[in-house]
């Protein structure tokens, strides 16, 4: 696999149509390919991205779903997405594995680890906040379940690739198809995530669980060319249009 490296600041404004927004002195973003179009790629050297979910209500109960290929060597905890300076939720991972950390939702306050990450291979990767319980799936299959407080919310500011000061633990990964839902979304009788985790899904749809209404950042990562810099690409699209 051809290995591209990058370094992006990423902020991304909601608004109710598709939003790309432009920021001064933004460095190129490069892509890879996914079976599902472009996927964003860190090399884990000094790459990060800056996101927000633009949300009128807290984030309480949540469902953060994206797909992710372990494609190198990372230290212990180097990030994956992380909380901005805070440590509500941190997703991290090693070599070989996905890690998880949940200290200011009063969940496991050091460093969990969850699931094997394969190399090079593409998986699915689900973290349900409901109520006081914070779930885990890989693939759709439940791998962890964690005790959390049930009133913390989950900030809408986020780090892609970095840790919550955005200096180091940056991970080695390729990233699609980033969702963040202001709800629990079902497991159970339909499995939700299993219905969606190998397609895109239409923002504007009414039908399941209403993502017109509940879905408030969908990170498709399609747009810029593969493979090379992209010196025009100056942010993400937000296809929620959710709020």
């Amino acid at each position: 696999m051809k290995k591209i490296v990058i370094i992006i600041l990423i902020v991304v404004f909601h608004l109710k149509t598709d939003a790309q927004v432009t920021m001064p002195d933004f460095q190129a973003m490069q892509y890879v390919n996914s079976n599902l179009g472009n996927a964003l790629n860190f090399d884990g050297t000094n790459a990060y991205g800056l996101g927000k979910a633009y949300v009128t209500d807290s984030l309480l109960d949540f469902t953060m779903e994206f797909w992710i290929k372990n494609t190198g060597t990372d230290g212990a905890n180097d990030r994956i997405y992380a909380s901005y300076l805070n440590n509500a939720l941190q997703i991290g991972k090693s070599a070989t594995h996905l890690k998880l950390m949940a200290t200011d939702l009063t969940g496991p306050s050091t460093w969990q680890t969850v699931c094997p990450l394969e190399l090079n291979v593409w998986v699915h990767i689900a973290i349900i906040r409901n109520g006081t319980s914070l779930k885990v799936y890989k693939n759709a299959a439940l791998v962890q379940t964690y005790i959390v407080d049930g009133t913390s919310y989950l900030p809408s500011f986020f780090r892609l690739g970095s840790n919550i000061d955005g200096a180091g633990e940056n991970g080695n990964f390729s990233i699609d198809e980033l969702r963040i839902w202001k709800i629990a979304l079902a497991t159970s009788p339909t499995n939700f995530i299993q219905k969606y985790m190998y397609s895109s899904i239409n923002p504007n749809s009414t039908a399941d669980a209403n993502p017109s209404t509940k879905l408030v950042l969908y990170y498709r990562f399609d747009q810029g060319t593969i493979g090379v810099s992209n010196t025009n690409e100056l942010g993400l699209y937000n296809s929620a249009i959710s709020n």
